[in-house]
């Protein structure tokens, strides 16, 4: 199971849907876009985060590296939104909008909880035959076939257990608990995140023909290394762990390695 994340919200999200901006501006942040990209970064962000949680990675890519992010309904831009609480549903939000991104190489990364539906758009584009990914990069989460939900799940927890659970992952700060309002903000996105990974079932199917990367922290309290090298088998190409100096919250820290990626990537041309 995936500790909760650490929280990325400005206002409480609000239950309609009214918004002007289109819903591709919307729902994927171009972080920093490129005029003539070598490689794209199409990333999935942890529970109760948006698309600047990958802010961090942008002073480590090359300028020829355009970072895109999925921006999930009420947060950030889209914070007068409904929450979304099904993958499924959020997926099939997104992939319109992604796939005239999938024009140049590119790869799929997913952090922490991110990981689980970064892997599910991966299976779908290789199910319909579409473009695949040069590299699926996913960091700080056990493997699919490894993955256990809690009984019962944290979105069925009463708000103030919910919360106080997410304290003590170290996600989110003590004072949330003493403040009804960030209470109540933090409790709604939280719940709806955790319903959208925890009732994520993982597709059926072979083994994807291309790399799998997995970053995590040595110091990681919730995901081990053993259950993290279970993601060498969702690939029949080459695998990697690479583990840092770091707890689960490793973003930051994998900023200068994500740079590294991408340089690698690059000089491939993207492919093999």
């Amino acid at each position: 199971m995936n500790a909760a994340p650490r929280t990325a919200a400005a206002a409480a999200p609000r239950t309609t849907t009214t918004a002007s901006r289109p819903v591709a501006d919307r729902s994927i942040a171009r972080l920093r876009p490129a005029e003539d990209p070598g490689l794209r970064l199409i990333c999935f962000p942890h529970v109760g985060a948006g698309a600047t949680a990958f802010r961090p990675w942008l002073e480590h890519l090359p300028p020829e590296v355009d970072l895109c992010a999925i921006r999930p309904p009420g947060r950030e831009s889209r914070i007068r939104e409904a929450l979304l609480t099904d993958g499924r549903s959020l997926l099939d939000e997104v992939e319109p909008h992604l796939v005239p991104l999938l024009d140049v190489p590119f790869a799929v990364v997913g952090h922490c909880s991110g990981s689980m539906l970064a892997h599910e758009f991966t299976r779908r584009l290789h199910a319909a035959g579409g473009p695949l990914p040069v590299e699926l990069v996913v960091s700080s989460s056990e493997g699919p076939r490894e993955r256990v939900v809690e009984d019962p799940p944290l979105h069925r927890l009463p708000g103030r257990e919910l919360l106080t659970r997410v304290v003590s992952y170290g996600g989110m700060a003590q004072q949330v608990l003493e403040d009804p309002d960030l209470m109540a903000m933090f409790e709604r996105i939280l719940r709806a995140d955790y319903q959208v990974v925890e009732t994520l079932e993982h597709s059926p199917g072979p083994a994807l023909d291309l790399p799998v990367t997995v970053i995590g922290g040595r110091r990681d309290g919730f995901v081990s290394a053993r259950a993290m090298s279970a993601w060498s088998a969702e690939t029949t190409k080459e695998f990697a762990l690479h583990l840092l100096d770091a707890d689960h919250y490793i973003l930051n820290e994998a900023g200068a390695l994500m740079g590294r990626i991408a340089r690698r990537l690059l000089v491939r041309g993207g492919g093999g």
